[in-house]
């Protein structure tokens, strides 16, 4: 089995496979560890590449370089360079540069051809030298809403140096900063047109990207680091452009701290309301702040105190707050929580629970979310809610440290998402065989195929009911 990890080099002595250039001691390199079958089925070898210098292996077939990092790459590196998101981006797109060979679908070009992206820049460039050579009214000048906007957008933004480009993004929140001058050009246009890119609605904490290799038509998401598990738990989402989901305002110039304080509240709401959880004042349903009020709330100070509290609080919290219902296990899990804020009034507590476990009619409304964004992704929409528990699935695989499980659900996803046809009890099973009849679909074994024909004749993955319990 050959695999792929990102380090950073230890002694400077060996060279890159592609260039032959030495790697420098603490450079960052990508090492492919596979099988020498000169030497025996049980013996490796490793080479070595620059991130630029490296070429996407054919046998995982069409990948793209956001694909790679997120399926194949294990990050060996110090301080978990993919977990940084700039980073990150930097190794795919240094990945995804022409230096490294084959590139990804969609994005491979001839010497002088232009990448999506670049077309896209010149032809509203185009558009606007045209209409600055012409003596119409503006509004005549560009057929199409948004074109007319993008144009507008481009007068703004052309002049602008790299890095004032780079600083734009930042003040935005959550966009990439690597790339070409006419990548960093089309995120700020976009976001300018558009609003800035909000969290996915399908893991409730990525970050979502415009695609480089369709030049922005559609966005989606690569996942997130789980900073509890010190572990990279990647997301699938994509979908058009035009439906993702957008938050105002954006700004072209430098915000006031005001205006970044007040543009970080909306995004942590945002945050916070996608995954069903909240811990503001404002949020919290008001019953349960009377009830809080109305009780005689112990002296924590004392082992003894902070028992009796907690019990109170689960009380008064379980008819509206996402607590586990096991009674041992809500009563210690809030009784954690008063432990860490010894100091915490009964209010401040409250906000900790629902922070921590969210309001259910939140979380509701969340997980309807999340299964409306599973079926705009899957080319079958039947198939959202097998996508859904099977994602589930393996971020808490991923979650509790067993990243070759949580692979096989996220390729498994992958899979699904991509069908044309529904699956169903009656198939669900040959979605893994190979025989006369079977529907054989990569990325899907015979394990995850039997997880598929649980839920739809149970209503349940009873794997699933496990992790969550030991999750809650």
């Amino acid at each position: 089995m050959t695999t792929y990890f990102i380090e950073t080099a230890k002694s400077g002595r060996a060279k890159c496979k592609k260039c032959k250039e030495t790697l420098p001691k603490d450079a960052l390199r990508i090492g492919t560890k596979a099988v020498d079958a000169r030497f025996g089925p049980d013996k490796y070898t490793t080479t070595y590449n620059h991130p630029a210098c490296f070429a996407l292996p054919r046998k995982l077939g069409p990948v793209t370089p956001d694909q790679f990092v997120r399926d194949h790459l294990e990050d060996t590196t110090p301080d978990l360079v993919l977990s940084d998101e700039t980073k990150r981006r930097e190794i795919i797109e240094a990945i995804g540069s022409k230096k490294g060979g084959r590139k990804s679908e969609g994005m491979e070009k001839e010497e002088g051809e232009e990448t999506p992206v670049s077309k896209r820049i010149r032809e509203i460039k185009a558009l606007l030298a045209r209409q600055q050579e012409e003596e119409e009214p503006p509004t005549k000048k560009v057929k199409g809403g948004k074109l007319r906007e993008e144009v507008e957008a481009m007068k703004i933004y052309q002049k602008m140096t790299n890095e004032r480009l780079k600083d734009v993004l930042r003040w935005n929140l959550g966009y990439g900063m690597t790339g070409t001058k006419d990548v960093l050009l089309l995120r700020c246009i976009d976001g300018h047109v558009n609003g800035r890119l909000a969290r996915c609605p399908s893991c409730f904490k990525g970050h979502l990207q415009l695609c480089d290799n369709d030049a922005g038509e559609t966005v989606k998401c690569g996942g997130y680091f789980d900073e509890d598990m010190s572990v990279r738990v990647p997301c699938s989402y994509q979908v058009k452009s035009s439906g993702a989901i957008r938050l105002q305002p954006w700004y072209y110039e430098e915000p006031t701290e005001e205006e970044k304080e007040e543009m970080k509240a909306i995004t942590e709401k945002h945050v916070a309301n996608a995954g069903g959880s909240s811990g503001k004042a404002d949020d919290i349903p008001s019953e349960l702040i009377k009830a809080v009020e109305n009780i005689d709330w112990p002296d924590t100070s004392s082992l003894a105190g902070k028992k009796e509290a907690a019990k109170l609080m689960v009380e008064i919290c379980r008819t509206a707050i996402d607590i586990p219902d096991d009674e041992k296990k809500a009563t210690m899990g809030i009784g954690k929580i008063i432990v860490n804020n010894p100091n915490a009034s009964a209010n401040e507590i409250l906000e900790h629970v629902v922070k921590e476990y969210g309001i259910k009619e939140l979380k509701k409304a969340a997980s309807a979310t999340q299964k409306d964004a599973m079926a705009t992704s899957c080319k079958c929409a039947a198939n959202a809610p097998i996508v859904q528990v099977l994602k589930e699935l393996g971020e808490l695989y991923f979650k509790e440290g067993n990243s070759n499980a949580g692979a096989t659900y996220t390729k498994a996803v992958n899979a699904i998402m991509g069908l044309n046809f529904e699956i169903t009890e009656d198939n669900a099973k040959l979605l893994a065989s190979k025989g006369k009849n079977g529907l054989k679909v990569d990325g899907i074994g015979k394990g995850t195929a039997d997880k598929i024909h649980e839920f739809l004749s149970s209503g349940k993955i009873e794997k699933l009911e496990e992790k969550r319990q030991l999750a809650a």
